[in-house]
């Protein structure tokens, strides 16, 4: 990687404004910026949409690196099963995203199953590219200092990679409460900053980095600048009535 800086942000969860501010904000140039995304793309913001239709171009035009969080297997897992990942994923913001990609208000819960299965078939016919890209996202990103991942990595393991899909995008105590014995800093998300540290900004831990300023939740998004073997934080606050 010949680049002179890498800009890591997470969980942007629809904010598609917000988003869009930070990459202005940091000055983004792909030729001279790694760009690494670090999953939940979508759910409970209102542009889940236009999030992973931006995030489709910047991996494919850019040279961005995207990875896989929980949200987005959520989504790619609903609808396979619209009727049996129902509860689990509307409870977790799947409505904003459903109304995003439909362009239209939908009611929940709906009367009818036929409704779910109706509203998972609609996206699946009309988006069939950007439902590939999300189930393809990969689970991490390495380089010779960091490991990235969205929510971490299972410490039991000898060799991290061991560590499970479902863990890369699930896992929280495990991870978050034990130090690991591997030599890489490892840089995630998932679990908002401000349940580690009480406030949002990117937390510094022993050999791991959260960088979830739980922007959706009327936080900030924030971005984790690498350049020279240091950190920077830039950050921009929720807009509450865009997100």
């Amino acid at each position: 990687m010949n680049k002179n800086r890498m800009l890591v942000i997470s969980d942007i969860h629809g904010c598609f404004h917000e988003f869009k501010e930070l990459l202005s904000l940091v000055k983004y140039d792909s030729s001279e910026d790694q760009l690494i995304l670090l999953g939940d793309y979508m759910d409970r913001g209102k542009n889940s949409k236009e999030v992973i239709y931006f995030v489709k171009d910047l991996v494919e035009n850019h040279g961005a690196v995207a990875i896989k969080g929980n949200h987005d297997q959520m989504f790619c897992n609903w609808l396979t099963d619209p009727i049996g990942e129902k509860e689990r994923y509307f409870r977790n913001g799947a409505l904003e995203t459903i109304q995003s990609f439909l362009d239209e208000n939908c009611n929940h819960p709906a009367e009818k199953d036929s409704t779910y299965r109706e509203w998972a078939q609609k996206i699946e016919e009309s988006h069939k590219e950007i439902v590939s890209f999300i189930e393809n996202l990969p689970y991490f990103y390495e380089t010779d200092d960091f490991i990235f991942v969205h929510a971490g990595i299972n410490p039991e393991h000898d060799d991290w990679k061991k560590t499970s899909n479902h863990e890369f995008i699930w896992i929280r105590d495990p991870f978050l409460q034990v130090n690991h014995s591997f030599s890489r800093t490892i840089i995630h998300g998932h679990t908002p900053a401000i349940y580690l540290h009480e406030k949002a900004d990117v937390y510094y831990g022993n050999k791991k980095i959260g960088i979830d300023g739980a922007c959706a939740y009327g936080h900030q998004l924030n971005c984790l600048e690498i350049k020279d073997g240091m950190f920077e934080q830039y950050f921009v606050k929720a807009n509450v009535a865009s997100c």
